[in-house]
């Protein structure tokens, strides 16, 4: 899949905005991670398209022309393997690194 990074002035209803585009565009969030530092919001997800598939470059476009006008928007492919994954880091140097994954939520529900 792709690993989306937003980087934008943080803001009520910011993550409502930015899912309700993925989601027009046709793209499913397997995995976000969610941060604030100090007014900036730092967020990555992790997309695929609605049957499962990687993502299309049209849709990237799509995206960048619709998103990258209020945000700093970067795309980076996640390597097939799990072993290979890394946690992201911080998009700006300097800036400690606090997130929330949704995923770590929903496993303390679950157990």
């Amino acid at each position: 899949g792709l690993s989306l990074e937003l980087c934008a002035k943080d803001r009520v209803g910011l993550l409502s905005e930015v899912t309700r585009i993925l989601r027009e565009n046709g793209l499913s969030v397997t995995r976000a991670g969610v941060s604030t530092v100090g007014e900036q919001a730092v967020n990555v997800f992790y997309v695929r398209d609605a049957s499962g598939n990687p993502v299309d470059m049209k849709t990237i476009e799509a995206l960048r022309k619709e998103i990258g006008h209020t945000m700093l928007f970067n795309v980076k492919k996640v390597p097939a393997s799990r072993s290979a994954y890394k946690e992201p880091e911080a998009s700006i140097a300097g800036w400690p690194k606090t997130s929330f994954f949704f995923g770590n939520l929903f496993e303390r529900f679950l157990a």
